[in-house]
């Protein structure tokens, strides 16, 4: 019996295995080459994030002095003038409303240096992230009760300004979440380096449940709320995760990597 009357020819067969196998090959590359697409396409994202970041906070940097340094200084003049104004008045009753308008203008300057401390605390570009962090648990404290444990391990004196500036602004929301929501009075800040990774938690033993709305805390803390922290986290190849339970606290864990990727 011929080949043709038998079935398919081995030549044939050969060949068919051929091109299935480079069919297979022209997949498998074009697969890696999807694949490095959307690595770059991610890189180039996070890189677009990372900058819009930047200038946000170079933004808040600026109105932030602008509030310190120019309607906290008028307020500051305006609030001694009163004062001197007040103390030489002969009239009593001159001298009582000018005295309420010296303490409205010291009850301005206090709202208006607690909003540029909530754009961008000046310790932080001054002194660093260990300086802003304790001056952010020791303000907490004396502004509302809440106590905050820090816990701080590893080297994190000189770490890149974004990283500084992304752990401090993590802090931030998470501890405004716990002041919020937890209905306890105390929660644990921990900040760890080992190497070139470095991972911040923050924890409490509150009420726990759904803490993570969509708007984030930031409506009230000045901040960027837990999404925004999310986000800032991830483009930056981090990891963020947020665990609660009713009753049984919450937990927001964030990992980085000083991977080169952060200036």
């Amino acid at each position: 019996m011929s080949s043709a009357e038998g079935g398919t020819a081995p030549a044939d067969r050969h060949a068919t295995g051929e091109a299935l196998a480079a069919r297979l090959e022209e997949l498998r590359l074009r697969h890696l080459r999807v694949v490095d697409e959307l690595r770059e396409s991610e890189r180039r994202f996070r890189a677009f994030a990372r900058r819009v970041w930047r200038v946000q906070e170079e933004e808040r940097r600026r109105l932030a002095r602008e509030l310190h340094d120019g309607v906290g200084q008028m307020l500051t003049a305006l609030k001694n003038e009163l004062g001197r104004l007040a103390a030489g008045a002969g009239d009593p009753q001159l001298a009582a409303e000018l005295d309420s308008a010296a303490a409205l203008a010291a009850e301005s300057l206090d709202t208006t240096r607690e909003i540029s401390r909530l754009l961008r605390p000046s310790v932080l570009d001054d002194l660093g992230l260990v300086a802003a962090l304790r001056g952010l648990t020791r303000s907490l404290a004396e502004r509302t009760g809440f106590r905050v444990d820090l816990r701080l391990e590893g080297p994190l004196e000189g770490l890149p300004a974004e990283v500084e500036t992304l752990l401090f602004r993590i802090a931030q929301e998470g501890l405004t979440n716990a002041l919020k929501h937890s209905g306890v009075a105390v929660a644990e800040l921990a900040v760890l380096r080992r190497g070139d990774r470095l991972k911040l938690a923050v924890s409490d033993q509150g009420n726990g449940g759904e803490r993570l709305p969509a708007g984030g805390s930031a409506a009230n803390s000045g901040g960027i709320g837990l999404r925004g922290v999310r986000d800032r986290v991830e483009a930056f190849g981090g990891s963020f995760r947020f665990d609660t339970a009713p009753g049984a606290g919450a937990r927001l864990t964030v990992e980085l990597t000083l991977d080169g990727e952060q200036g």
